[in-house]
């Protein structure tokens, strides 16, 4: 009767295998799934969490220093003279005055009163050149006949003869330095003095006016 019973397996001495409920499996289940879930959340990378926007700061303008603007110097003008003008002497038309009539082929001399109002002294080899228009058949040049010191007055003379034909003339004329250079009246020194004269072949022109002198005073007895 042995030989039919099953074959029974040995059991090691002294040990019996554990038998567990039905709960406990379960209870065992739900640990260990506890466990790994809590295993892979420990394990998962840190999400990096999202800034809130901030707002970003505007700085303020820097404020520059006004560089204050230097005022332009007013020009003042410069006590300098030019070296070479001439000015109107106080009287200017010594004789012949403007539209001084005379006989065609008349005579006559022309002086002009001229105040050295430049820098520089004109020496006698400063010049009276004629310039423009009609010379009235006067020398072209002529040297003055004395020195002038800035400010002195010197009377120029010339002799010239009345044209032939009747009608206005008028010859300009001017100063020459020794270096060749014309100067005369004028805020700019470059304008001419003139001689203007009118002929006529009338029986009797109109006498030219000459400056009369002044009548000596006699003493009162």
């Amino acid at each position: 009767m042995n030989a039919c019973k099953p074959a029974v397996e040995d059991e090691p001495f002294g040990q019996t295998a554990p038998t567990f409920s039905q709960a406990e499996l379960e209870l065992t289940a739900i640990m260990q799934l506890t466990y790994a879930y809590h295993e892979t959340q420990l394990h998962q990378p840190s999400a990096t969490p999202t800034p809130l926007f901030t707002a970003t700061h505007t700085p303020w303008p820097t404020v520059i220093s006004t560089i204050a603007r230097t005022s332009t110097p007013e020009i003042t003008p410069t006590d300098e003279k030019a070296c070479n003008r001439a000015g109107m002497g106080v009287p200017f038309d010594i004789t012949v005055p403007d539209n001084s009539t005379f006989y065609a082929g008349e005579t006559f001399t022309k002086t002009w009163r001229v105040v050295n109002s430049g820098s520089c002294k004109w020496t006698r080899l400063y010049k009276l050149v004629f310039y423009s228009q009609n010379a009235m058949g006067a020398q072209y040049e002529r040297f003055l006949e004395a020195e002038v010191l800035p400010g002195q007055a010197i009377d120029l003379s010339i002799d010239m003869i009345a044209p032939t034909t009747p009608g206005t003339y008028q010859g300009n004329w001017m100063l020459q330095a020794p270096d060749g250079t014309l100067f005369g009246l004028g805020m700019n020194a470059d304008s001419p003095f003139y001689v203007r004269i009118i002929v006529t072949d009338d029986a009797t022109p109109t006498p030219t006016e000459e400056p009369s002198p002044t009548p000596e005073l006699s003493p009162t007895p």
